[in-house]
Order: C-alpha cells, then sequence, then structure tokens
C-alpha cells in the first residue's frame, strides 16, 4: 500500500567522487570540471606545447615535463583524465595521449604495463614510418621526389619496396635510424632491437625481450646480452617508444598518475630510482614528447634539486573555493534535473563545508551526496520544501562521513608506536609553569640535547581554532627553545593555515589519515632526533650504549607481545576440533555449490568462466575481511562446544556491547552487497569478455558502468564507520590478547577501509584494463 510520501529524487553528487579512469578510452564524453586555476594552468601549458611549431633545421624538438601535485581528492586524476582528452582532440590520434597509473612499487612494472598497453602492431608501425621518414629523405637527397615512398597504413607502395626498386643502401638506411634512435639514449640496444622489427621474422623475439624476458641468441650475437630489468634500462626504454610516437616534429603526451606509489617521504626512494627518474625526464625532453606527472606534494621533497630543475611547470592542486563550490552544485543539480540552482544549499551552509573539508574536492562532492539525501528525506517526510541544507546538517553528515577519532584514540595509537619502537616518552607533560605548555606527548633521545613535542589537536578550519593553537606553539617553543615540535592534526586543517603552520614548525603539519599515519609520523620522529645538537662529550662507546638500551626497551614489548600471544593460542588449541569442523561444513557446502546442489547461505558463487584472479581478489579481501570481523559460525560453534562454559561467558559479553546487533547486521548486508556485486559482474564478463573474445564495447561499458552505480546505491546506506564496534574489539580468535588486540585494531580499520572503500571504481578500472589487455 503506498504511503504517500514521494519517491526520492535523484541524487546529483557521486557517493564516491572518484574520478573515472576507464572507459573515456572509448567515450566522448566527459565528467563535470570546474575551472579552478590549476586546470586553466595546466592545460594552458600541454596547450603550448601541442600548438608549439615544429623545431627548424639543426635543433632538437622541445619536450616539456608537467608535474601536477596535490594532496588525495584534490582532483589530480581528474585532470589527468581531462588532459588526455584534450590531447587527443587536438592530435586527433588516440595513440598519441597515454593516461597510465602506476600501480606497482617500480618503474620496471610500469614500463611493463606502458609497453603491454602500445602492443607490438603499433609499435612496428610506428618504427616503419620512422624508416619510410627516412628513406623519403634519400630521395630528396637524390633529386627525387619523396612522394615515391608512402608511410605504411596510409599510402602505397611500402617504404621496402621502394628501397629495393632503386637499389638504395637499405644497410646504411637502417643506421641512421638506429643513430636517430640513439639522441635520446646511450643504450644502442634499443635501436638495434628495434631496427629488427623492419625485417621479417624477428618481431617475436625482440617482443619478447621488450616485456622484459631475457633475449633471445639471435639478440646476444648483436650484443643484446640483458633483459630490460633494471629502472634506469626501463625508463629509457619508455623514452625511446616516446621519441617514436613523438619524434620527426610530431606530437606524443604521456599521462603518469598516482606516482606516489612509487615515490613517497615515508619511504625515501633509492638513489638509482631518483637517478633513473631524471633520466626518464631526460629522455622525454630530447625525444620532444609531453610527460604529465601527478602525485602528492611529498614529490618535491623526495626528488634531487637535479631532478625538481627538469620539470618545465609545476601545478598546484588547491582546495575548492566557495564560489567554485557554488559553481559545482549548480552544473551538478542543472545536468541531473535540468535546473542550475543552488537549493537546498545556502551560502552559510556551502561556506560551512568549504571550511570542514578545506575545500578538498573528494569530500565536497561526498559531503553534498549525503547532506543533499538527508534534506531531501526531510522534504519528503514533511511536505515541506523550505528546507536547506544548514551548517548543522553539514556538521552531523561530516562527523560521519569522514570518520574523525576521538583525541584518547590518536594518543594511544602514538603511544603504541613510540612503545614499539623503544623512544623514551612522557604523557601529558608539563614544559614551564604555564599551562599551556602541556604536550601530549615529551619524547628525548639519550644523544641528543632536548627533546621533542607532541601536540595533538583537533580540526583547525577558521581563526577560532587557530588563535588557542597558535598560544600553545609558542608557549611550548618557549620552554624549551632547543626542543622541536610534532603537529597531529586529527580532523580537516584548512589550507589558509596549513601555510601558516607550516612557517612556524618549519615542517609540515602531520594531519592525520589512517592509511600511512604510522609510517609517516616513524619518519617524522626519526627526521626530528636526527635535527636535534648532539649532547657534548658523546662518544661512540656512549652511542652503542644507548642504542642497545633502545633495542631493550622494544625487546621488552615484544616480549609482553609473545606472552599474550602464547595465552592466545592456548585458548585457539583448545577449540580447534570445533573450528576444523565448521572448516570441513564450509568445503562441502563449497563442493555441493560447485556440483549444482542446493544454496547453502548467502553466498552465491558464480559458474565458470571464473574473473581474471586480480579482479576476484577484489571481491575476496572484501568478503574476507567482513568475515574476520564477525565470526559468527565459529564463536556460536565454540559457544555450545564448550562444558566449562568459558566460551559463552564471552558471547554473552560481545552481544552485550553498544551497537553489537547493528553492527554486525551492517556487515551481513555488506557482505550480500559484495557477493551480489560479484555474481552480476561475473555475468557480464562472461557475456561481454569471454563469450565475445574482443574489446567491450561501448554499450557493454554502459552495462558495467550501472552495475557499479547499482551496488553503489546500496553501499552508501552502509557506510564503513557503523563497523566500529566491530573493529574497536577483539576478532573472537584473538580475545586473549588485550596488547595484541589494541596493537591491531587500528590495522583492522585500515583493512576494512582498504577493502569496502570505492570498491566499485577499482573493480571497474581493473576489469575494463584486463578486457582491454586481453582484447589485443
Amino acid at each position: 500500500m503506498s504511503t504517500g510520501t514521494p519517491p526520492p529524487r535523484p541524487n546529483p553528487f557521486s557517493p564516491t567522487a572518484v574520478a573515472r579512469v576507464t572507459g573515456f578510452e572509448h567515450s566522448d564524453a566527459s565528467e563535470l570540471t570546474i575551472e579552478t586555476d590549476a586546470v586553466r594552468e595546466a592545460t594552458s601549458y600541454l596547450s603550448a606545447y601541442l600548438h608549439a611549431p615544429p623545431p627548424g633545421a639543426g635543433q632538437d624538438p622541445a619536450g616539456e615535463v608537467i608535474a601536477i601535485l596535490g594532496e588525495y581528492g584534490t582532483g589530480k586524476t581528474h585532470l589527468a583524465v581531462r588532459l588526455v582528452r584534450h590531447a587527443r582532440r587536438v592530435l586527433h590520434d588516440p595513440e598519441r595521449a597515454i593516461y597510465l597509473d602506476a600501480t606497482a612499487d617500480s618503474f620496471v612494472a610500469l614500463y611493463r604495463r606502458f609497453i603491454d598497453r602500445l602492443g607490438l602492431a603499433r609499435i612496428k608501425r610506428q618504427v616503419e614510418n620512422y624508416y619510410a621518414d627516412i628513406v623519403a629523405e634519400a630521395l630528396e637527397g637524390v633529386g627525387l621526389t619523396s612522394g615515391v615512398v608512402e608511410k605504411p597504413g596510409e599510402r602505397e607502395p611500402m617504404p621496402h619496396e621502394v628501397v629495393e626498386r632503386l637499389g638504395l643502401m637499405e644497410s646504411a638506411l637502417l643506421r641512421k635510424v638506429q643513430e636517430t634512435l640513439r639522441r635520446v639514449t646511450d643504450n644502442q640496444h634499443f635501436g638495434t632491437a628495434l631496427t629488427l622489427l623492419l625485417r621479417s621474422g624477428f618481431d617475436e623475439i625482440v617482443w619478447a625481450w621488450l616485456q622484459g624476458g631475457e633475449p633471445h641468441q639471435v639478440l646476444k650475437e648483436r650484443g643484446i646480452d640483458k633483459p630490460i630489468n633494471n629502472e634506469v634500462d626501463a625508463l629509457e626504454a619508455m623514452g625511446v617508444l616516446a621519441l617514436l610516437y613523438g619524434g620527426r616534429q610530431a606530437r606524443f603526451v604521456l599521462v603518469l598518475d598516482e606516482l606516489d606509489k612509487i615515490f613517497s617521504s615515508a619511504q625515501q626512494p633509492q638513489a638509482d630510482t631518483v637517478h633513473a627518474f631524471q633520466k626518464l625526464l631526460q629522455v622525454f625532453a630530447s625525444a620532444g614528447a609531453c610527460l604529465v606527472l601527478c602525485a602528492l606534494p611529498d614529490l618535491r621533497s623526495v626528488l634531487y634539486t637535479s631532478t625538481r630543475q627538469r620539470i618545465s611547470h609545476m601545478v598546484d592542486m588547491k582546495g575548492l573555493t566557495v564560489d567554485e563550490i557554488h559553481t559545482f552544485i549548480k552544473l551538478s543539480q542543472q545536468a541531473e534535473f535540468g535546473r542550475a540552482e543552488l537549493a537546498p544549499f545556502t551560502h552559510d551552509s556551502i561556506r560551512y563545508l568549504r571550511d570542514t573539508t578545506g575545500g578538498n574536492a573528494r569530500y565536497v562532492i561526498k559531503l553534498c551526496h549525503d547532506a543533499f539525501r538527508v534534506v531531501d528525506d526531510l522534504i519528503r517526510n514533511t511536505r515541506n520544501p523550505k528546507i536547506v541544507v544548514t551548517p548543522e546538517i553539514v556538521r552531523e553528515v561530516a562527523r560521519k562521513q569522514l570518520g574523525f577519532l576521538s583525541a584518547n584514540d590518536i594518543h594511544n595509537i602514538v603511544r603504541v608506536i613510540l612503545d614499539a619502537n623503544g623512544w623514551s616518552y612522557i604523557r601529558d607533560h608539563l614544559l614551564a609553569d604555564d599551562p599551556e605548555s602541556r604536550t601530549d606527548f615529551w619524547v628525548t633521545f639519550q644523544d641528543r640535547a632536548g627533546g621533542c613535542a607532541i601536540m595533538v589537536t583537533g580540526p583547525v578550519r577558521d581563526d577560532a581554532d587557530m588563535a588557542p593553537l597558535t598560544r600553545r606553539i609558542v608557549t611550548v617553543r618557549m620552554a624549551e627553545p632547543e626542543g622541536r615540535l610534532i603537529l597531529i592534526v586529527n580532523g580537516i586543517l584548512a589550507e589558509e593555515h596549513a601555510a601558516e603552520l607550516r612557517e612556524r614548525l618549519g615542517v609540515e603539519p602531520l594531519v592525520y589519515v589512517e592509511p600511512g599515519f604510522a609510517e609517516d609520523f616513524k619518519a617524522r620522529v626519526r627526521a626530528t632526533s636526527d635535527r636535534l645538537p648532539r649532547i657534548v662529550g658523546s662518544t661512540p662507546l656512549t652511542e652503542v650504549q644507548q642504542r642497545i638500551d633502545q633495542i631493550n626497551r622494544q625487546h621488552s614489548k615484544i616480549y609482553d607481545s609473545i606472552g599474550h600471544l602464547a595465552t592466545h593460542i592456548d585458548g585457539v588449541r583448545s577449540s580447534s576440533d570445533q573450528r576444523l569442523a565448521a572448516i570441513e561444513r564450509t568445503l562441502n557446502a563449497l563442493m555441493l555449490a560447485s556440483q549444482g546442489g542446493a544454496a547453502t547461505g548467502p553466498a552465491r558463487l558464480p559458474a565458470a568462466p571464473a574473473l581474471p584472479r586480480e579482479i576476484d581478489q577484489l571481491f575476496l579481501d572484501a568478503i574476507n575481511v567482513l568475515d574476520e570481523l564477525t565470526q559468527l559460525d565459529l564463536m556460536m560453534d565454540e559457544a555450545y562446544g564448550q562444558t566449562d562454559g568459558s566460551a559463552m561467558e564471552d558471547v554473552q559479553a560481545r552481544l552485550s556491547a553498544a551497537d553489537f546487533f547493528e553492527a554486525v547486521g551492517v556487515a551481513h548486508l555488506m557482505r550480500t552487497n559484495v557477493l551480489s556485486f560479484r555474481t552480476a559482474v561475473t555475468d557480464w564478463y562472461r557475456a561481454e569478455i569471454v563469450e565475445s573474445a574482443g574489446h567491450p564495447s561501448p554499450r557493454a561499458e554502459e552495462r558495467l558502468e550501472a552495475l557499479c552505480r547499482a551496488y553503489d546505491d546500496v553501499a552508501e546506506f552502509l557506510p564503513t564507520f557503523t563497523l566500529r564496534p566491530l573493529t574497536d574489539m577483539a576478532p573472537w580468535t584473538a580475545r586473549g590478547g588485550a596488547d595484541v588486540a589494541e596493537l591491531s585494531q587500528r590495522q583492522r580499520r585500515i583493512r576494512v577501509q582498504t577493502a569496502l572503500d570505492n570498491l566499485s571504481p577499482r573493480v571497474q578500472r581493473v576489469l575494463l584494463r584486463s578486457a582491454l589487455a586481453s582484447g589485443g
């Protein structure tokens, strides 16, 4: 029976706010873009390169290196895709503008993805085009028209036929091809291998070597005696391929996204990697190509000065301004409803939204999505169309969406890291009589003068937040002039105040972000200790003794953990029979399902053919992390299997925990949603990829997009922060070790976020990438 309540309106804002990097290869549709200063700046640099006149005789082509730097969620990937689209429109050739995201931690892996993206046929065609140009130049040198020779795939006859017909010296022409390729690299192996593609019978041999395989005997006889398996060779090979596409007065654009997976301040790259990267920039400039790099701002600090100087332009992604958010909301609603209106948002709520997020585009879009849904529900339920988004609504959805931790949570995380590394510290320490000289932690180092104050503060959004924080920083600095200060911000840090804090501290404040915080914090403490002055009279012997003391403290913590683990293992051993029985039942159910038996639970295993391993692993990770949080079957098996009642007491304790039932229900719904999504994706993969044996059609990509939207429409009502009661308590199998459980609590939260957040765009990206690779 209808309740009379109108249906909810479509939400014009994305629930994930993740840039779409799949599908744009074969689609002209573009995502909504706000013309920020960074967008205009980057586009102007690329346009200048694309429209530059060809170099004069004897001049090298002018290449460009553009770096787009910004924090997570500031729109780097969105801008990268926009630049690729722009280059393809100008060049009228999709093969001359390529997007590539760094999915591994080395340039060797990145090169192999690049070479697979190009393919043998395209590379061979470019080499033949090069050869055709050189033959044409040779004809002009002897007074013949260059129209006699035509490039392959465009006109006839082929250059090989012209060489044979006119009796030109083929060996001399091939040497010229090699010399041209050698202009961008001292490694003559690439020129030798690529010119072999001009001869019949060498394609497979050369292609296997280009993909990183051991060189064939035929190649060894020509001096190619090692595979492309190190950073320098891989990056030089990328430069040679850029020359093939962009040399000889042509243009070529390569966009490398997410370079922070290779370069990060948390893990300083090896010197060889940095030198190899510098070589890549040099090679691209020599090849007349354009390289666009997208990374976190850390790229500035991890690269050498000489390497940074090879970057032609650096574009900084800033937070959206209030006016830009106004424009975004209007354009989004125009695209969905046909009306460029601001309601239900107001000027006050937009300003508060900007202050809360610091203008971070991803956070802005996600909060707009949640705030719109809250207000739309209120309007439908109350029949009052005048309800608007208020700052209070923004504050509430931000608390849920961004999942800010409490100050005690941050203190516990810092304490665990300090303990695990054996650093000496005092908690809640007054450095002087002034109450504002209080630090959350005061860390000292035996061979260093002074110490390191660690201060934890909440969100820094406006002057009201900044004023007391500034007083604390000044007071601590005056109390300990020789000391250092690490500031941890738990929440949003407004961009304008970030610059002021950076100037006062001399370093960037640490904004707490779950993935990577521990490594960033450890690196900051180590760097801070190195900058403190050494104690006068410190000798190598005393330093060794101090290091031994630190190791002893670390060992003490390890022994404590081992003791708790031993207790936990004893408890696990006592219930091994029950767990084995549960595993046996699960395996029997899986076998029955695979043989066409009745369904045994909510999981619906898709029929063969299976998804590619990389894609299926995304689903398995999500299912496994949810199963590890609940462990309901194992919990009940042990409760009924133990006669002393100890397990039943633990069960009752869990059932009485706050919000336990809601969290378990959400976890079950999440699991069902993931399994249903997996089944739908498997059916799509079988129909559109396996049975068609080719690239997915635009219609197939639209269907996949619809499946991903369906998953997101359900997932938005099941946010991961509602699982907090489960991530905060130890798993059933680890309930005996309190310290171990506390140490892994943050790790469980990170695992949940990593496995479940933005699952559909990750599945879509990997699935289409795999489909394109399998389709040739």
